[in-house]
């Protein structure tokens, strides 16, 4: 049984050689004797390693809604409630955006991305521990913002390398579990958070929050590690960089930036928008994790699609589905349950894309064969952290040249929040402007068949 794993190891290396992630000669020289996409190995890696260690990572930036619902209303951050917003997009912003150089160095320098990884889980456990004892609004940027990003982009990076190597044929939903795994996190979180900031404040609950994750990374620490002997790679063997003049890739990346600029806006401003439904802050992140329980099946399902279909049929789907639920859904939300049902479908749809971005790899490494998938998600994920960064400052502007203003807008278009909603749907609208590059296509080769 192990000889035959050991072939079917030295085998799968085989295939890795036609995606660019290892070189011909050295597929005997696996590190593991694992074959990947099956086997104990492979899904202790993707559920103990990168599920775990993704929820972690992600669910603490992806729960700052609840945060932020609390800071603008409780000492020392409710007397100086402007930036607040921006904590959590430049978080997620920064862990975007710092993927291509992560990615480039990583990929170069192979055998130090287990010592990264752990590094990286260091500053995370750090930032957290720093945010604690933050007493201004630009300390939590600072922190809970910079910081976090920063060592969750290392850690990140580590874990896509990685899961690149483990899995193959069953990749798109290999990296659909792994995003389910942001949404699981923040399933768990903002409940939790929102119980123990009330009963205990936000220093006392950032504390244990930094013993809990140093504890709970542990695990994920031990089964995150690569499949294939790592290797110092020269600038060449990287990839090719021809792929960013394409139209194909800018009209990709010009789709992810418009989709970020509309994508974190819910789950930033839904616990604060809730209570003018009368919600408790304990409802109103019980809602956060209903959407988060959506991003879950969303990520998944998305895999799939990505697996089975051209992306742009996926990307066209998310990106209306997600439009349509903010336009209607949130725009004419009567009531509490009418906001739930809002952040389940939402989560349905806009919690998914990130799943998107293998396939978008794939389809940009048919026409440029030596770009490294790798780095081609570390573009998409750049693109988004454009978005997810400009979207904070933008927001908090659209709400305040509201507040206090009576409008004759139905519904949750006459609140503070109406012209944030259009803003929202529109964004994630343009997001499905990647379909034209399909379309183009299609149009393309039906014009070469008629002549």
């Amino acid at each position: 049984m192990e000889f035959q794993e050991r072939v079917s190891a030295e085998e799968s290396n085989l295939e890795l050689v036609a995606i660019g992630q290892v070189e011909e000669d050295q597929h005997p020289n696996a590190a593991h004797a694992y074959p990947p996409d099956r086997g104990r190995h492979a899904w202790l890696f993707l559920w103990v390693g990168c599920f775990l260690m993704i929820a972690l990572t992600w669910g603490f930036p992806s729960s700052y809604g609840v945060f932020q619902s609390y800071y603008s209303t409780h000492p020392p951050f409710s007397d100086h409630r402007e930036g607040l917003p921006t904590v959590g997009t430049t978080a997620l912003g920064i862990l975007y955006l710092t993927s291509p150089p992560s990615f480039i160095i990583l990929q170069r320098y192979q055998s130090y991305r287990r010592p990264a990884l752990i590094a990286g889980s260091v500053v995370i456990c750090l930032a957290i521990l720093a945010s604690a004892f933050a007493t201004k609004v630009w300390h939590l940027v600072l922190t809970q913002g910079v910081l976090y990003g920063l060592g969750a982009s290392v850690v990140n990076t580590v874990t896509i390398q990685f899961l690149n190597e483990w899995f193959i044929e069953r990749k798109g939903l290999a990296f659909g579990i792994q995003e389910a795994g942001a949404g699981m996190g923040g399933v768990v979180i903002p409940v939790l958070m929102t119980w123990g900031l009330e009963k205990y404040g936000h220093r006392n609950m950032l504390i244990a929050w930094f013993v809990a994750i140093a504890v709970l990374s542990l695990p994920s620490i031990y089964f995150l590690r690569e499949r294939v002997r790592p290797r110092t790679t020269s600038a060449s063997e990287i990839g090719a960089f021809g792929f960013v003049a394409t139209p194909l890739f800018l009209l990709l990346q010009a789709g992810n930036v418009f989709q970020a600029l509309g994508n974190f806006l819910p789950g930033i401003h839904l616990p604060s928008f809730a209570l003018n439904f009368g919600a408790s802050p304990l409802a109103a992140a019980g809602m956060l994790s209903l959407y988060n329980v959506a991003s879950v099946i969303g990520a998944i399902g998305t895999g799939y699609l990505v697996d089975r279909y051209h992306v742009s049929v996926t990307l066209f789907l998310l990106s209306l589905g997600a439009a349509v639920a903010v336009f209607f859904a949130w725009g004419f939300a009567a009531n509490f349950a009418t906001l739930c049902a809002f952040a389940f479908l939402y989560g349905m749809f806009a919690g998914g894309w990130s799943s998107t971005f293998v396939g978008i790899g794939l389809e940009i490494q048919k026409r440029s064969p030596h770009a490294d998938l790798g780095l081609l998600w570390g573009f998409a994920a750049a693109a988004r952290g454009i978005g997810s960064i400009a979207s904070g400052p933008i927001s908090e502007r659209l709400i305040a040249e509201r507040a206090g203003k009576t409008y004759w807008w139905p519904k949750s278009y006459g609140t503070d929040y109406g012209v944030l909603i259009l803003f929202n749907g529109i964004m994630l609208a343009l997001g499905g402007v990647g379909c034209a590059a399909r379309v183009c296509e299609i149009l393309r080769v039906g014009h070469r068949h008629n002549e």
